[in-house]
């Protein structure tokens, strides 16, 4: 039940830090269409912001409050140079049924996420730590006790592959990769867009941070019995 709760308090961790947005100002003045390039179709809630009936923000077309719970799926993406001359990226996303669409700052959207996916993800995460030899263990956890709101997603991943340049022992070597591809997987899908601004940087940190100190807390427990 302990470790039940902990993993509930690690997705509560998650969805608060992609809760972090930043209002955006509608503009009467067209913004440029730099780039663009297709999505591939992913399902997303907007927790803020409007949608706008194209990339050029001139007209809205939806306020997203009124839209809490509405799945929407991506399609499209376009970075694009606002009237004040900030860039930013804008998806055009619609919901299940096509009736509300629209382009909506990127920050303003939280991926939809797959709780059973990520609670398997995190057991196997420490599954793996569990079953590396007692020093290779109490290394890894030294690097995972170590993060803080500085720490950023990459600096994470390279200390833990500089650990495994040094190990010798061939099956931790193995188990330390599939430690590394399981954390850039369940954490970096999910918030590598956030790293474009100082706020939302400070978002994904505290994300990764609520998933470093949940997986410990589990490893320390399943040690214990």
């Amino acid at each position: 039940m302990k470790k039940r709760f902990l993993i509930i308090a690690l997705f509560a961790g998650l969805f608060t830090a992609f809760g972090v947005s930043t209002p955006a100002a509608a503009k009467s003045k067209s913004a440029k269409v730099l780039s663009s390039r297709t999505l591939s179709k992913k399902p997303y809630h907007a927790v803020s912001g409007y949608l706008y009936t194209s990339a050029h923000l001139t007209k809205k077309a939806h306020n997203a409050d009124n839209y809490p719970f509405t799945v929407f799926y991506t399609y499209k993406s376009d970075t694009v140079r606002k009237s004040n001359g900030n860039k930013a990226v804008y998806y055009y996303v619609r919901n299940s049924n096509g009736k509300v669409k629209g382009w909506i700052w990127r920050g303003h959207l939280v991926r939809v996420v797959d709780t059973q996916k990520q609670l398997s993800q995190i057991n196997q995460l420490v599954d793996l730590i569990d079953s590396t030899s007692t020093k290779t263990q109490g290394q890894i956890e030294s690097l995972l006790k170590s993060v803080n709101n500085d720490t950023t997603l990459p600096t994470l991943i390279n200390n833990l592959t500089e650990l495994q340049n040094h190990l010798t022992n061939n099956s931790d070597i193995a188990k330390l990769g599939q430690i590394i591809s399981l954390i850039q997987s369940d954490v970096s899908n999910g918030i590598n867009f956030l790293y474009s601004t100082t706020q939302t940087l400070h978002s994904a940190n505290s994300n990764l941070m609520t998933l470093i100190s949940s997986v410990l807390r589990l490893s320390q427990i399943t040690n214990i019995h």
